[in-house]
């Protein structure tokens, strides 16, 4: 199979297989990439419209029994420095970053064998009953497994309660890569790649909408982004559950994993993972450019290499924070990096319904 074949396939709108993915990604020229991903993008959104969200980012606790290589984030129980923020505490900051224009709140934590389901379980019905404008997107599966762990239930019965408390959207992330291979040397104490599809699964069956996410440039290879890609979409085919998909780099800085990878990788390599998850997730409505992990001005370049969206404003962040990513954005600079790549930005909700033109 010569890969000109393969592009054949993307112009003629055909879906691409594993091996035909995979062509692409090692032997396709980078802008030939972009050209395509900006082809396929257009199928999707002709009108020239780039989204973002108003949206902050706290992150609960930092106490972690996974211990994953590649977070600067976690701490063990009992550090000087270890955090759990009270229900107030956090209900405090969601009205603040609320006042502040904030419509979504993006929450995570650390696996905390101490925080119970009811913490879970009264914040969000807090946060539904003292600050019904914002949106609770919260809890990414290899939460609700440590949840369902901690508190002796299955993962199923963990997301109805969080459904019946009122939370609607969860997070994607802690999928990293979805190769088990890949997950055993970065992160062997996390839920496998095939937990991470089932819980995300069963929180489709429930009704809630999701997201799925990427973190590639460590210790993964061309075939295990093609695996990550391929689980998603077939899960996509079966549910329809993905609200979008959001691709970002490794930042090794205060890692126990900056030994093996002291670099991160550059902008080609993510323009060109970005590109082929645009034309390979064919079932995907959404996918979103990382100006927070890559700048601003390549946030800008990722609009014409697949990326309809930039995400959100990030008003708060702590986990890139500790690996020393302290990007932030106000709506101003968001709107000037959308238009002047030369694109329509509009601002959007947790379910990417426009809110408003700009």
């Amino acid at each position: 199979m010569h890969v000109k074949n393969v592009i054949n396939k993307v112009i003629n709108g055909e879906r691409l297989g594993p091996k035909e993915g995979l062509l692409l990604l090692r032997e396709a020229d980078t802008l030939e990439m972009g050209a395509l991903a900006d082809l396929v993008r257009r199928r999707f959104h002709p009108e020239g419209i780039v989204t973002f969200v108003t949206d902050t980012n706290p992150n609960y606790t930092n106490v972690c029994d996974t211990e994953c290589l590649f977070c600067a984030f976690w701490r063990p129980e009992g550090a000087p420095d270890a955090y759990t923020l009270s229900i107030d505490e956090l209900i405090r900051i969601m009205k603040t970053a609320f006042h502040n224009g904030a419509t979504t709140v993006l929450l995570q934590g650390g696996h905390n064998p101490a925080i119970k389901l009811e913490y879970y379980l009264e914040l969000v019905r807090r946060v539904r009953e003292e600050i019904p404008g914002l949106h609770l997107h919260a809890f990414s599966a290899p939460e609700i497994s440590a949840i369902a762990k901690y508190s002796g239930l299955s993962t199923r019965e963990v997301l109805e309660k969080l459904w019946e408390a009122g939370l609607r959207t969860i997070p994607g992330g802690g999928a990293e890569i979805l190769s088990n291979r890949v997950r055993k040397k970065i992160s062997p104490l996390k839920i496998d790649a095939d937990t991470w599809i089932r819980v995300m699964r069963e929180a489709h069956q429930v009704g809630f909408k999701t997201t799925a996410t990427m973190m590639f440039g460590h210790l993964e290879e061309d075939e295990d982004i093609i695996e990550h890609l391929e689980r998603i979409r077939n899960l996509q085919d079966e549910t329809q559950g993905f609200l979008a998909f959001i691709p970002w780099t490794f930042k090794p800085r205060n890692t126990f994993l900056e030994r093996k990878v002291p670099q991160e990788v550059g902008g080609d390599r993510y323009l060109r993972v970005l590109a082929l998850s645009r034309i390979y997730l064919d079932n995907f409505i959404h996918i979103q450019g990382s100006w927070f992990t890559q700048g601003k001005k390549m946030g800008s370049i990722s609009l014409h290499f697949g990326a309809n969206d930039l995400g959100g404003t990030l008003y708060d962040e702590n986990v890139l924070g500790c690996a020393e990513n302290r990007l932030r954005a106000t709506v101003d600079e968001l709107v000037y990096i959308i238009r002047s790549a030369g694109f329509k930005p509009a601002q959007r909700d947790t379910f990417y319904r426009i809110i408003k033109y700009f």
